[in-house]
């Protein structure tokens, strides 16, 4: 077998036809996002880039009631059922959006009457009142477009999905930089809103159309048990999101309620703007694999197996070297008014925590295949709970506390749960009693110290990170030739 032979392999094929269109449409439209937040940063004052910050974490933590993982539930059913049931499949598409349309409008009415308690009471700013209120309509056409989106992966339309999300991100970043430059937050948050109607027509017209080749017709028959089915999988699928979101928007309200709070979680958010850029391409592979491993017509080679483990985090890996290498490359892209040394140590510490996440992908498939999305929210409860736990003893410490928060949440989720899933036969003894795992950490963790050591003269600091560089890589090289070598 040589290293990552993959031109043979079919699944490998449709991996990368399926991530080049996702990446494709992907990368132009959250790098526009990407930079459209990074405009944001420097458009807005600290200040109103944390009250920008809030008010989403405000409308996302409220958004998982209204989507209740229906779109991952769609993309799940659609890729079991289209080839075999097209009925089903018809009415389940059907089903899914008029769910979710029901739902999100339910919510964003709760929120926009009770707009004033929130912002006055739990938020502390009188002024980002009408921002969610025109936040909480977005509400309803973000809900409905993962659940379009969601109905198009299952069909495996990645070239669709790249055109609208590509539509998607042109859209999107007129609107937030429009509107940002002239009516500052409550601007930025009505171009996205205008920018999220327009592209729920456009999803709409593109599911029909790759609904009609595979002979699928979007209907409400049979809506009860289309809608029963859904929920036996989307409850627990979505526990994990109730967990997550709204622990994050308690962390943010704990922070903003804090001196200069505000001032905090815009620089949290300012340097989560690079993290989120690495999350994005993980998040394309992840769209990609889901739907193949679910299809029951797709035969899984060793190297299949590895990539789904492995691939994500690998790739994350070198996603974040640069980042990692020079931390100081985020402060020529943000200005000057950010604290320098604050802003590289966040950054470190949330490139950690991320490519943790990342190293799991493999282990949140295998939850979703084997239907035990239940042990997910378990998983996702004790590690939210400890960030929160960390939080309350670190929130003097502000952006820095947070991000120390998150790490040990997810250090200790990983330490924790990674033997447990393993013991309970759902993943491989491998991703976790593997030496070259181990090795693999301990390098990126040096060259993270390394690099964070100013004392260090360029030239040594050049020295020791290529030469860690070229041993993170070789480690990998074993890792791949270890691990594919024992699955044979």
């Amino acid at each position: 077998m040589t290293l990552f032979d993959f031109s043979t392999s079919d699944f490998f094929k449709k991996v990368i036809q399926g991530t080049f269109w996702i990446s494709i449409g992907s990368i132009l439209s959250k790098g526009l996002l990407f930079f459209a937040s990074i405009i944001l940063a420097r458009i807005l004052s600290i200040l109103e880039y944390g009250e920008y910050s809030m008010v989403k974490s405000t409308i996302d933590s409220f958004l998982v009631f209204a989507s209740m993982g229906i779109g991952l539930t769609t993309t799940k059913y659609i890729s079991e059922l289209k080839d075999f049931d097209k009925e089903n499949t018809s009415s389940l598409i059907g089903a899914a959006i008029s769910l979710v349309l029901i739902l999100s409008i339910l919510i964003a009415t709760l929120v926009i009457v009770f707009s004033k308690d929130i912002t006055i009471r739990l938020l502390n700013n009188s002024s980002i009142q009408i921002p969610l209120i025109i936040g909480s309509f977005s509400l309803v056409f973000i809900a409905i477009n993962s659940t379009q989106m969601g109905a198009l992966l299952g069909m495996q339309s990645y070239k669709q999905t790249s055109i609208s999300n590509l539509i998607r991100g042109v859209l999107m970043f007129f609107g937030l930089c429009v509107g940002g430059y002239l009516y500052g937050v409550t601007g930025a948050l009505t171009g996205n809103l205008i920018a999220l109607v327009l592209v729920t027509f456009v999803l709409q017209a593109l599911l029909r159309s790759e609904a009609k080749k595979i002979d699928v017709f979007i209907n409400l028959e049979n809506w009860k048990s289309s809608v029963k089915k859904i929920y036996k999988f989307a409850l627990p699928a979505s526990l994990s999101s109730i967990i997550i979101a709204p622990s994050i928007w308690i962390l943010n309200t704990i922070l903003v309620n804090q001196t200069n709070g505000y001032e905090e979680l815009g620089l949290f958010n300012a340097v989560l703007i690079f993290i989120l850029a690495i999350q994005m391409f993980n998040g394309s592979i992840n769209e990609v694999l889901l739907p193949l491993f679910l299809s029951r017509t797709e035969k899984l080679s060793v190297n299949a197996e590895f990539f789904n483990y492995y691939g994500p985090w690998i790739i994350s890996i070198i996603l974040s070297l640069p980042l990692i290498i020079y931390p100081e490359i985020i402060l020529l892209i943000l200005g000057s008014k950010y604290d320098d040394g604050l802003v590289t140590a966040i950054l470190s510490i949330c490139i950690l925590y991320t490519l943790i996440t990342s190293s799991k992908g493999g282990i949140s498939r295998d939850l979703i295949m084997k239907n035990k999305m239940w042990l997910s929210v378990l998983s996702m409860g004790q590690c939210y709970m400890t960030i929160l736990i960390a939080f309350y003893f670190l929130k003097d410490h502000g952006a820095i506390g947070l991000a120390l928060s998150f790490l040990i949440g997810f250090v200790t989720n990983y330490i924790l749960f990674l033997p447990f899933f393993i013991q309970k036969k759902i993943s491989p003894s491998h991703i976790f009693y593997n030496r070259w795992v181990w090795i693999v950490w301990g390098i990126i963790l040096t060259l993270i110290t390394v690099n964070q050591i100013t004392f260090i003269g360029y030239v040594y600091r050049i020295f020791i990170t290529t030469f860690l560089v070229i041993s993170l890589f070789l480690a990998i090289v074993f890792l791949y030739k270890k691990t594919t070598k024992e699955a044979l």
